[in-house]
């Protein structure tokens, strides 16, 4: 017999209420239930508040008691950062690609057996350049969702860079991106890091640990999982990190303290360095502004036992002061 077996809806609704949940209202949470599912909002959720095992009743209680409206809110709000987020990271992938697929044309020709010979590349610490190049190879040729792909298989005897790279996944075009030769990795990083002083070597690695850190991310996001407090791997190197801001962006202290290596701010800060477009800057502003600014999701409340939004998210509560610092440090003297 299964040891999870399936339950009604209004057998949830009683599990929930024996974990410690305050339910107000019945027919709302099971419409939230039926929604987004029982895993997906107690489970998901649950380390945020605390829980422990209780031998009684054998499952697992919320420390205190938490109504299930508390639990919504945080989902909603983790929703409303999945698609803020996923919507400038996808923007950086585009970035990326497309300067990538730029240097690469121009360097090597549009003929893909041209641009996608291994001889071209250099393996990079365990990427080894034959299998790395085989892989985009393989993401390209097995492509069925991009119609230019499919297009230019039908009509054309080759596929432009610009073209394939709408065929492979974030994660292959950073490891395209690491096995080039050098002179094309500093353009590119020279092309992101523009607006700062950083000299070529640190501008690639920083390039590189902050696309790693979005794609870890973007991955999250894209199966579901939770966008904040996330167990990401990838970590924004300190000393480079901190020389690209002023103090009141971030601290040593701070980043000794947590904030600014892998968390959230990391990526908040990581997007805003690699946007070029002062255009799309403020809109990034706006849209975290138009966010914590309203009336759904009120600063002041108190979303769980940590505290407030801020707290809850591990993010500084002027947060968009600091972002609108690193604006001005990219655009001030700018027009546009």
């Amino acid at each position: 017999m299964a040891d999870k077996p399936c339950i009604t809806y209004s057998q949830q609704l009683d599990r929930i209420k024996k974990k410690g949940i305050l339910i107000e209202n019945d027919e709302l949470t099971k419409e939230v239930l039926q929604s987004i599912s029982y895993y997906g909002i107690v489970n998901g959720y649950k380390d945020i508040f605390g829980v422990y095992f209780d031998e009684e009743i054998q499952l697992e209680r919320f420390k205190e008691e938490v109504k299930f409206s508390s639990i919504h809110r945080i989902f909603l709000l983790d929703q409303a950062l999945n698609n803020l987020l996923f919507k400038y990271i996808i923007y950086i992938e585009k970035s990326l690609k497309t300067k990538l697929s730029y240097k690469i044309a121009h360097k090597y020709t549009t003929e893909i057996d041209s641009y996608l010979d291994f001889r071209n590349y250099r393996s990079n610490g365990s990427l080894d350049r034959k299998s790395e190049i085989q892989n985009i190879r393989n993401q390209i040729e097995n492509n069925k969702n991009s119609a230019s792909i499919k297009h230019y298989k039908e009509n054309h005897d080759t596929i432009p860079p610009w073209v394939a790279t709408s065929g492979i996944y974030f994660g292959t075009a950073i490891n395209w991106y690491k096995i080039c030769q050098d002179d094309i990795k500093k353009y590119i990083a020279n092309q992101f890091f523009a607006r700062f002083s950083i000299d070529d070597e640190s501008a690639k690695e920083m390039l590189v640990s902050m696309l790693s850190l979005l794609q870890e991310y973007r991955n999250n996001i894209a199966h579901g999982n939770r966008t904040f407090l996330s167990n990401v791997t990838s970590e924004l190197t300190k000393d480079i990190l901190l020389s690209l801001f002023p103090e009141k962006v971030l601290s040593e202290r701070e980043y000794h303290m947590g904030l600014g290596q892998k968390d959230l701010f990391a990526v908040m800060l990581s997007i805003a360095v690699l946007i070029n477009d002062p255009l799309v800057f403020r809109q990034y502003i706006y849209d975290f502004g138009s966010m914590f600014i309203n009336d759904e999701f009120d600063p002041n409340a108190t979303y769980s036992p940590r505290g407030n939004i801020y707290k809850t998210l591990n993010i500084p509560d002027d947060f968009l002061y600091r972002i609108g610092e690193v604006y001005k440090l990219k655009f001030e003297n700018e027009s546009d």
